[in-house]
């Protein structure tokens, strides 16, 4: 039987039929927007998870900013300290080169005194043996 020749029939038919196609269009559709909706879930997911590393890593690096700065003051300190003893070796450093500078002055007197000593020297110990040799007069010992 040919239902197109039912009256009214047809045109019901016609709409039935655009309905279905549409309403499968639309079901179509909906079935892309549900797994684009999965995809964006599974990329909020990935977000989340890197916005955790990165969390994670702020924290990291704020546990390691206090740390500086709880060390800063150490080394601050330990800067100050050296800098106290850099000073304290520049000024050692001026004494120690005007001692120098006055010994420097004085060697040619140490020198010539050496001069004079040194041939006395010999002298000196052969009048010891003379006196060693002295009867009664020979070195007293100290108790």
């Amino acid at each position: 039987m040919d239902l197109s020749t039912v009256p009214g029939f047809g045109g019901a038919l016609r709409w039935t039929e655009a309905t279905v196609r549409r309403t499968a269009s639309r079901a179509v559709a909906v079935a892309a927007l549900i797994d684009r909706a999965g995809t964006t879930l599974d990329d909020v997911a990935e977000l989340r998870r890197a916005a955790q590393i990165i969390a994670g890593s702020l924290s990291e690096l704020g546990d390691s900013a206090a740390g500086i700065d709880r060390n800063a003051s150490m080394i601050a300190e330990e800067i100050a300290g050296l800098s106290t003893a850099a000073q304290g070796i520049d000024e050692n450093a001026e004494k120690l080169l005007t001692g120098i500078d006055e010994l420097m002055a004085i060697l040619p007197t140490l020198k010539r005194l050496t001069e004079i000593v040194d041939p006395l020297d010999n002298t000196v110990v052969r009048l010891g043996k003379f006196v060693d040799r002295i009867p009664g007069a020979g070195r007293r010992r100290t108790p």
